[in-house]
C-alpha cells in the first residue's frame, strides 16, 4: 500500500466530511440564505493550504509510530489554513461565512483527522503483521533474556515493520533463539548480503561508535536497547515496543519527494533571484574591478555534501594577498589569533577592501553563493559551509553536518550572525538538521530579508 497517497487521501476526506457535517450543524442544509458558492470555494481554499503545510512540516514522509506525535501538527495546519483564509476574505472584503460553521469544522475536522491518522497507523500494523513491507533488520551484541523475549515479540507481529533475520556476535553460544549469522567484524559484507535497512544494538560492544558511524553513513535505523551506546553522543528519540522503551537514533536524512521539493525551490528561487538582481551583480563587480587590484570573485574550499570539497563563490572583499596578511597579523597579535582560532573570523579585519567592508556589512559578498545552489553545491537553506579545519569543533556532530548540503542562508544567520559564539553557532546547525522540513526552510527564507536589512552581527 502506497501509504503517503493513502494518507493525503485521508486528510483531504476529513476535511471533506468536517465541511459538509458543519454546514448541516450550522444550516441543515437550507442554503436559502446564504451563498453556497462562496463556501465550497473558501473550503477548497482552506483543504489545499492545510494540505500543503501537512506536505511541508514532513507529515506525509515520516512513519510515525504514533499518533500523538501528529496531533500537534494537524492542528498548526489547520490554526495556519484557516487563519490565511480569514486573512483572504478580508482583504477581498468577503465575510459572509458563518463564523459557527467555521467552528464546527475546525473541531471536526481536528477528530476526523485524528481519527484517520489512527486507520492508517492500524492498516501499516496489519500489514506488518502479514510480513508486507518489513525492512530485514540485524541485532547486534549478545542476547540476554530481556533482549530475547522483546526482539521474539518484534519477530512475532512484526507491528514496527521490523524483520530481524538474525544476528552479528562475537559469543555465537549465547544465542539460543536467533541464528547468529557472523561475525561483527562482518558487519559491512551481512549489511550488503541481506540488504539491512536497520540494526538493534542490545548490549555494549567494542567499536560500537565505529559500528554506528558505518551505519549512519549507509542511512541504516539504529536502535539500541539500555546503555549500549553512550547517549550524549547522538540524538536519541523513544520509541515504545511492547510497552518498552527502545532508544532510536535520530535519523538525519533529506530524502523523497521533499528531496526533490527542496532541489525544485532552490533552483527556481535562485535562478529568478540572478536573473533579478543581474544589474546588482554587474555593478558590484565593476566596482570591485575598479577599487583594488585582483580577480572579482573569491572561492574557497568549504566542505559540502558528504564531505566533498566544493568551492564555494563570493564577491571579493579582501586584499588579493590576504592569506599572508593573515599569517602576519596573527603572528604580532595574540588577542586577534585567539579570536580567528576561536571563530574562524575577525571582527575588525584588517584584510578587507574599502568596499569588502560594505559587501561584508550589507552580505552582500555572499550573493554569488546563488550560482552555487544553481549548480547543486548548495541548498539556499541549510548549515553554515565550514573549512575542512571547522570539522573538528563539531566534535561527534560533525557526521551530522555533512549529511546536508550547505546553505546560503541558515538559523544562524537569522538569529544574529557573529554575535552568536561559535557552540551556539553549533546548536543551531544541529537544530535546523535534526528537525528539518520544508516549513522550517520557508519561515527561514522569509526571516533572511529582516536580518539583512537589520545589519545583525554583519560584520
Amino acid at each position: 500500500m502506497k501509504y503517503k497517497s493513502f494518507n493525503i487521501v485521508i486528510d483531504a476526506f476529513a476535511l471533506l466530511l468536517s465541511f459538509v457535517l458543519s454546514l448541516f450543524l450550522r444550516f441543515n442544509f437550507i442554503f436559502k440564505n446564504i451563498i453556497i458558492e462562496w463556501y465550497i470555494y473558501s473550503f477548497l481554499i482552506i483543504m489545499v493550504i492545510d494540505l500543503l503545510v501537512l506536505y511541508f512540516k514532513g507529515i506525509y514522509e515520516k512513519n510515525f509510530s504514533n499518533v500523538f506525535e501528529q496531533i500537534s501538527v494537524i492542528f498548526e495546519g489547520l490554526i495556519y489554513s484557516t487563519s490565511l483564509y480569514i486573512i483572504i476574505s478580508y482583504s477581498i472584503k468577503n465575510t459572509i461565512f458563518s463564523r459557527l460553521t467555521l467552528g464546527y469544522f475546525i473541531i471536526l475536522s481536528l477528530i476526523f483527522q485524528i481519527i484517520g491518522k489512527y486507520l492508517l497507523l492500524y492498516l501499516r500494523k496489519l500489514e506488518y503483521s502479514k510480513g508486507k513491507g518489513v525492512i530485514n533488520t540485524l541485532a547486534i551484541g549478545e542476547i540476554q533474556t530481556f533482549s530475547e523475549n522483546l526482539l521474539k515479540e518484534i519477530n512475532k507481529k512484526h507491528e514496527f515493520g521490523l524483520n530481524i533475520i538474525g544476528v552479528l556476535s562475537e559469543h555465537h553460544e549465547n544465542n539460543s533463539f536467533f541464528n547468529c549469522i557472523g561475525d561483527i567484524k562482518d558487519l559491512g559484507k551481512i549489511i550488503d548480503k541481506y540488504n539491512v535497512k536497520s540494526i538493534i544494538i542490545t548490549s555494549k560492544i567494542d567499536d560500537v561508535e565505529e559500528i554506528v558511524d558505518y551505519c549512519l553513513l549507509k542511512y541504516i535505523s539504529i536502535y539500541t536497547l539500555g546503555n549500549a551506546i553512550n547517549l550524549m553522543n547522538y540524538p536519541v528519540e523513544i520509541v515504545f515496543i511492547e510497552d518498552t522503551p527502545v532508544l532510536k537514533i535520530k535519523d538525519v536524512l533529506i530524502s523523497g519527494t521533499t528531496a526533490r521539493l527542496k532541489r525544485l525551490i532552490d533552483f527556481t528561487l535562485s535562478l529568478l533571484l540572478i536573473t533579478s538582481l543581474s544589474p546588482l551583480l554587474v555593478l558590484i563587480s565593476i566596482l570591485i574591478k575598479i577599487t583594488s587590484p585582483g580577480p572579482i570573485l573569491f572561492k574557497h574550499k568549504r566542505l559540502g555534501l558528504n564531505g566533498k570539497l566544493i568551492n564555494v563563490y563570493k564577491f571579493r572583499t579582501m586584499v588579493v594577498n590576504a592569506q599572508e596578511v593573515l599569517e602576519k597579523i596573527l603572528s604580532e597579535d595574540p588577542d586577534l589569533k585567539k579570536e580567528y582560532e576561536e571563530t574562524f573570523k575577525l571582527k575588525n579585519d584588517p584584510r578587507l577592501t574599502k568596499i569588502g567592508k560594505i559587501l561584508r556589512k550589507t552580505s552582500l559578498d555572499e550573493l554569488p553563493q546563488l550560482f552555487n545552489v544553481l549548480k547543486g553545491d548548495m541548498s539556499l537553506v541549510g548549515p553554515r559551509p565550514i573549512v575542512l579545519e571547522e570539522i573538528n569543533m563539531y566534535k561527534e556532530y560533525g557526521k551530522y553536518l555533512l549529511r546536508v548540503l550547505p546553505g546560503v542562508t541558515g538559523l544562524w544567520q537569522v538569529s544574529g550572525r557573529n554575535d552568536v559564539d561559535y557552540e551556539e553557532r553549533i546548536k543551531m546547525d544541529m537544530h535546523y538538521i535534526m528537525n528539518w522540513n520544508l516549513w522550517l526552510d520557508i519561515n527561514i527564507l522569509f526571516k533572511t530579508i529582516p536580518a539583512v536589512l537589520k545589519k545583525d552581527g554583519a560584520y
